[in-house]
């Protein structure tokens, strides 16, 4: 059965460079920068952007979005890039991988939303959007590990 909606293999390089890149940036910009300097996210030229006063809480700039956006891409494509050997059992493998994923997730979000409130809740279920492919990749990837082992027992 032929699947149109993954990119090819090739996609997986890019997607784990992208999401390498973004998340390290990602985590000086937010966590390792800021403390440094008064709270400003890094002060790249051309990067920094003021919205409209209406949809703002302070100061904003591009570069958060710009490496979270890359985090996100980067699974994207990890997630759904083809392996070099797609076949029926790699897509059940895959399928219920992200059967897990989904059910992992959900079950973060049901704990999470009777013991965390406000704005915590609204920050945790942000990042909580990246717990689906994360999971999904370590499953899967886990799944394909342990083929892989069984089809060397196998031959021997």
């Amino acid at each position: 059965m032929k699947n149109h909606l993954l990119l090819p293999s090739k996609y997986k390089v890019f997607g784990w460079i992208l999401f390498l890149v973004s998340a390290i940036l990602y985590i000086y910009c937010c966590s390792i920068y800021p403390s440094m300097h008064d709270g400003k996210n890094l002060g790249i030229p051309g990067f920094t952007w003021s919205y409209p006063s209406l949809f703002t809480f302070g100061d904003n700039e591009l570069t958060t979005a710009i490496f979270s956006s890359g985090v996100l891409m980067g699974l994207l494509m990890i997630c759904f890039s083809k392996e070099k050997n797609e076949d029926e059992y790699i897509s059940l493998i895959r399928l219920r991988s992200w059967q897990w994923a989904v059910l992992v997730y959900f079950g973060i979000l049901f704990f999470v939303n009777l013991l965390v409130y406000g704005m915590e809740f609204s920050i945790f279920a942000l990042y909580n959007v990246l717990t689906i492919f994360i999971v999904f990749i370590v499953k899967f990837y886990y799944s394909l590990f342990k083929l892989s082992r069984e089809r060397l027992v196998d031959e021997k």
